[in-house]
Parts: C-alpha cells; structure tokens; sequence
C-alpha cells in the first residue's frame, strides 16, 4: 500500500490494531517482515564539533544514539554482514534495510555519503535505506543526492526534532531551532521523499500540554512517518548528572500511556509509527525503570486505546482545525 492511498479508521480496527505501525507498513509494502540493520558510519553532529554547539545533545551517549549491537570499529560492509547474519539466525529474516542510525548521517560531502550508501545497498537482501539525520544537515545539495536514492531504492530520511519549544531545544543543546526543522520539512517534502520525524516526550522544562503542542503542530505537516518514546536517562550523559541531583524528573509509566494514546488520536491516520517506547539494557540506562518493560507499555497503550474507543486519527480534524485557528 501507497503512503498516499487512502487508510481509513475502519480499516485500522478490521486489522486488530489501534496504529498504522511500521512492521505492517513494510510488510504491505514489500511482502515480508523487513528488518533494520544498524550502522554507525563514523560521523560526528554539529552540536558536538563546535559547529553549532559542543557536546551533543544533552540525552545522548557516547553512541551518538546507535544501537548498542553496533560495532563501530567494523567497517559499513562488515557492520552490515555482521548485523544480517544476527538478525537472519534469530528472526530467519530474508529481507533488510541499512539503517545509518548513529550520530548526524548527511554531515559529509556528498562523495562520501554516496560511498557510504553504495556500501549499504550493495548486499542482495537490502532492499532500502534508513537514513537519520538532523534539519540543519540537509542543504540543496545534500537532499539532490537524497533524491537520487528516493528515485532508485525504497529510502526512508529521519529527521530528529525531539520538540518544537526553541526553549527546550536550547536547553538540550539541540543547536537548531524549530523553524528550521519546518523548513526542512518544506523542502524534503517539495521533493516527495519520504520523512520521518522524532519526538521525544518528557524533555526537562515541558509540560503535558507542552508535549501535546508539538504533535498538534506536527499533525498538519502529514508526515510519511513518527517516532515517539519517553525520555530515558542514558549513563555517562549531561542528563544522567541532573538526574542524580534530582533536578530532572522522569514521566511516570501511565502518565507516558496516556500522552502517547493522545498524541495517536491527533496524528494522520495514514502516518507510520515507527515507534513509540525506547528501550534499553540496564548497562546503558539509568531510568526509568520501565523503559525495561516495552512489553507491558506496549500492551498498556493498546489497552488505553480501546477503553478509549478510539484509534490512530480519532481526533485529526480536531487538531488540524486548532492549528488552523492557532496561526
């Protein structure tokens, strides 16, 4: 199924799920369960090499956000190889996506991002890219070379915001603002490319309604794709410090249930949800504690959902109307 054909509420609940998530999403579209395969490429972001800030992202690890399977110290290939022969032994996958997850992935020359990319469709199973990134990374000439990989392979591009409050965003030391993320947003989508967006909720200084706002004014953008996951304090980060001095309070589990069920009934019902609960080892996180749990989080949105009636739009012409009046 076309991200632009039609998704109707009815649809959602013949299909037994309250979400458009993205397993399913894959599934539909390319006749099989398609997995990630994790990379770390060797960049670095602009908030962490002086460009714009230092230090990175005040909830970010040393990882630069890469999941803890990676093996940086391998190359793109071997990365790669090592990451599908993990995934196929477990799952007995037969198809994959290469997934530049860690750190800023569009932050290099365009010689080198091609290679990279090269490197990561050459493999027979892989049958797309992920690509992360931020929306001070994409100039024209960086979203040309993107849109020639939109033109030739299935290419997913992930831009984090994580909010749209410039007070948070300074704050985390994000080194963006808002606006450029929509103008990012304009031009990626001017090119139709596909585009994701995360958002992190429980951000030091924000309020539910704060939280709220930012889905609401995502919701009218029509985003191909969403990520949504609570805060988690990662150790060895600016955050895990405040935390211990108990100057950053956390989202208690069913106070983050019930944002995200709301969140869900703002957004497009034809938006993929990539995710909605990030997940950790105790090695890497400090709190909260159920951020052990997915599981049960998982289970215990779904179950908000139906108590509720509703599901993944319920309440999108509410939202864009209030973001109309809102301008």
């Amino acid at each position: 199924m076309a991200l632009g054909e039609k998704y109707s509420l009815t649809k959602m609940r013949n299909m037994s799920t309250y979400y458009r998530s993205f397993n399913n999403y894959l599934r539909e579209t390319f006749g099989a369960r398609v997995y990630r395969v994790p990379l770390d490429a060797g960049f670095t972001c602009p908030n962490r090499d002086g460009t714009r800030a230092f230090g990175g992202c005040t909830f970010c690890d040393d990882r630069g956000s890469g999941a803890p399977t990676i093996q940086p110290a391998l190359n793109i290939k071997n990365q790669l190889e090592t990451g599908i022969g993990r995934i196929r032994k477990r799952f007995k996958a037969t198809k994959f996506m290469a997934y530049f997850q860690a750190f800023t992935n569009t932050y290099a020359p365009e010689g080198v991002l091609r290679e990279l990319y090269d490197v990561g469709l050459d493999h027979p199973d892989v049958v797309g890219l992920c690509i992360g990134t931020r929306p001070d990374c994409l100039d024209d000439n960086i979203l040309n070379l993107l849109e020639d990989y939109h033109r030739k392979t299935f290419l997913f591009l992930e831009v984090g915001v994580q909010t749209l409050h410039n007070r948070t965003l300074d704050l985390i030391n994000r080194g963006h603002s808002a606006e450029e993320f929509m103008d990012c947003v304009a031009r990626v989508k001017k090119r139709n490319m596909r585009l994701a967006t995360h958002l992190i909720f429980g951000l030091p200084g924000e309020s539910e309604a704060d939280m709220l706002d930012t889905v609401r004014r995502i919701a009218p953008l029509k985003l191909d794709a969403i990520k949504i996951h609570q805060l988690c304090v990662y150790k060895g980060t600016p955050m895990e410090a405040d935390y211990k001095r108990g100057e950053l309070p956390l989202l208690e589990e069913d106070d983050y249930v019930r944002l995200v069920a709301d969140a869900l009934e703002m957004l497009d019902p034809q938006t993929v949800v990539m995710r909605l609960v990030a997940e950790g080892s105790q090695d890497e996180i400090v709190a909260p504690q159920w951020a052990f749990e997915k599981e049960r989080v998982m289970q215990k949105i779904e179950s908000e959902m139906q108590r509720r009636g509703t599901v993944q739009g319920s309440k999108f012409a509410q939202a864009l109307a209030l973001s109309a009046a809102q301008k």
